[in-house]
């Protein structure tokens, strides 16, 4: 709405400078009086619309702003959510390639946070047969549950129960893995 708004105040100033420049030129050419009454009305209703528009644009700018506020303040709740969730959770894209992963997903694996995205959980899923199971059924359902060894880095591997969820309106799919 700011840009068309911006646009139009645009076009409007080089319409009222190309008048004002006309209205100059006829006054200097052959001064009167009505020119000056015609100038003054027209400078009046120019000086009105820009009044308007300004306060339009900072209408605009104000709901902007609030949109931001509420946006950053509502990533900010998800990034607690993810983080605080009393499992280990991890979000991936459909192919299971980590995109995030909170803390007790990140200790659970043996890998500091940063170095998980990117990642295919596959390295850490040892029995193939068990993981390509759980993708099937997610790709096929929307959801997949099931028992597979997770093998943390370093570490002895261990069974784990694995839920997973396709996340409504994103490309991601979210892990809940916990021990069995």
């Amino acid at each position: 709405m700011s840009k068309m708004l911006t646009d139009a105040l645009i076009v409007r100033a080089a319409a009222a400078q190309k008048r004002l420049t006309e209205l100059q030129t006829r006054q200097a050419e052959k001064p009167s009086a009505e020119h000056t009454r015609v100038a003054l009305r027209e400078l009046q209703d120019v000086l009105e619309e820009l009044r308007v528009a300004t306060e339009q644009l900072h209408a605009a700018t104000d709901d902007l702003a609030q949109a931001r506020r509420e946006a950053l303040s509502s990533a900010e709740r998800y990034r607690e959510l993810h983080e605080h969730l009393p499992l280990p959770c991890i979000l991936t894209d459909d192919s299971a390639c980590v995109d995030q992963a909170n803390t007790l997903a990140a200790s659970l694996l043996n890998v500091a946070r940063h170095y998980l995205p990117g990642k295919p959980l596959l390295l850490f899923l040892p029995e193939r047969d068990a993981y390509f199971a759980i993708l099937n059924s997610v790709r096929e359902t929307g959801t997949g549950t099931g028992r597979a060894l997770l093998r943390p880095r370093d570490r002895k591997p261990k069974p784990v129960n694995i839920n997973v969820t396709v996340l409504p309106n994103q490309v991601r799919w979210c892990w809940v893995i916990s021990e069995a």
